[in-house]
């Protein structure tokens, strides 16, 4: 026999053996289908897809929502002792040594709670003292007095008449030509100093002789025109009218309002009769 017939020989017999081995007919049958797999694994019937898993859990539900309760009536709890917690492991175990537990502290009785806010003082408003505002003007008083009542605060308001100067004058002679004619007798008993009041009024054609700030001065200067031989020369008071406000109120509130009230404060004094 040739080499060459028994190589094809010995190739047939190879694969005759390895096709064996793959059909196991040597080892023995493999599993064909996946019911014959499912068999050779331990415990199958554990086995459950998840969608047949899902559906039968759904469906289950229904039935335990539908089975009822049992009616047994509903009986409280027995309150149980009130246990302090320890915050901290310290106190933990001074407390597991002891074994006593720190009793929880009642908290107060709303009818408590509004007894004792009842019984609180309150705060004193504060207090209100007398304040006057004197010698002032048209202008003044009347800003002083809407500045108060913008502040809630109720104002008295008194009008009094005081002198502002003194006026040594002759008094009118009833025309122009008798003032012009007593002007020339003035001059010629030595008085330089004087003039005709022109404007209409009661004071209209008297002769002025002059104007001071204190009634000394003008008495004064009276003196001299009688030793001239002046005899019908007087001293009259020039009246002005001046206000006087006072009101009850708080220091704070003082200076409040005299800040608003320009230059007012140095017109503060002390209250009359109040």
């Amino acid at each position: 026999m040739s080499t060459t017939r028994l190589l094809i020989i010995v190739l047939i017999l190879l694969n005759a053996l390895a096709f064996a081995g793959v059909k196991g007919w040597i080892v023995g049958t493999p599993p064909r289908t996946e019911p014959e797999r499912i068999t050779n694994q331990l415990n199958p019937e554990r086995i459950r897809l998840s969608g047949v898993a899902a559906r039968d859990g759904a469906a289950s539900e229904p039935s335990r929502a539908a089975t009822p309760l049992p009616t047994t009536p509903l009986v409280p709890a027995p309150s149980s002792p009130t246990v302090a917690v320890a915050e901290t492991p310290a106190e933990a175990e001074s407390m597991a040594r002891t074994g006593q537990a720190e009793e929880p502290v009642p908290l107060p009785d709303a009818d408590e709670v509004a007894t004792a806010g009842e019984t609180l003082p309150s705060p004193q408003p504060p207090a209100l003292l007398c304040q006057a505002w004197a010698g002032l003007n048209d202008q003044e008083a009347d800003a002083l007095t809407r500045r108060l009542r913008q502040a809630g605060v109720e104002a008295e308001r008194r009008r009094s008449e005081t002198p502002s100067a003194w006026w040594v004058r002759v008094p009118p002679q009833g025309s122009r030509d008798q003032a012009e004619r007593r002007v020339q007798e003035l001059r010629e008993l030595g008085v330089k100093d004087m003039f005709i009041v022109q404007e209409a009024g009661q004071s209209q054609y008297a002769i002025s002789l002059g104007l001071f700030k204190t009634e000394a001065r003008a008495q004064q200067l009276l003196g001299q025109l009688r030793a001239r031989g002046v005899r019908n020369a007087g001293v009259e008071a020039r009246m002005s009218t001046t206000y006087l406000i006072q009101a009850r109120l708080a220091d704070e509130g003082v200076r409040a309002i005299e800040a608003d009230v320009r230059g007012i404060s140095a017109r503060r004094t002390a209250c009359n009769g109040r």
